[in-house]
């Protein structure tokens, strides 16, 4: 290897099944439930002996002893690929993960009446984003919308300056 070429860190190659799933539009059940399918996982839900065998899954226990694994995530990813699966790009996985969190803090909102962390969040959210956020929104069925232009819709935003009412970026769509 060159002085140039830096080799991959552990958290390139490693990660769980969270993250796994973020690339690929899915939760963690459903990695898991993918692993099981690829015989990865056991009946007790841990790697298999081909899972450990082949490189698939590194044991990295966590402080307290409690067993963990940590799968990889080319070979894995291939697996899911060759399944039929389409990989997110960065681009994609950045909007899913900001459409869940619309998602989560409009739902936090609506139960206790404080807008202002969905607000914020919001306002730093760039606009050429909106589209694919939207597709997201979409995609995990939440009526939220970006940018919507029906004003009667929107969610209130911060102000810009102290005094400046301005419009929101934020609509639920009714469909």
């Amino acid at each position: 290897m060159s002085k140039n070429q830096q080799q991959p860190r552990f958290r390139d190659i490693w990660v769980n099944q969270t993250e796994l799933g973020r690339h690929f539009g899915i939760s963690a059940v459903a990695v898991g439930k993918k692993l099981s399918e690829f015989g990865l996982r056991d009946e007790q839900k841990g790697p298999s002996e081909l899972a450990r065998t082949e490189g698939y899954c590194h044991y990295a226990p966590m402080r307290d002893g409690t067993p963990f694994y940590l799968w990889n995530k080319e070979k894995v990813g291939m697996l899911l690929r060759q399944s039929g699966m389409s990989q997110l790009s960065q681009e994609e996985v950045q909007a899913r993960s900001t459409a869940i969190e619309l998602i989560t803090l409009n739902r936090e909102a609506d139960e206790t009446g404080m807008d202002k962390f969905l607000s914020f969040f919001v306002d730093e959210i760039p606009r050429r984003a909106y589209p694919l956020i939207d597709r997201f929104l979409r995609e995990l069925g939440s009526p939220l919308r970006l940018g919507a232009e029906e004003p009667e819709l929107a969610l209130p935003s911060p102000p810009k300056g102290k005094h400046a009412p301005r419009e929101s970026n934020i609509s639920e769509q009714k469909e």
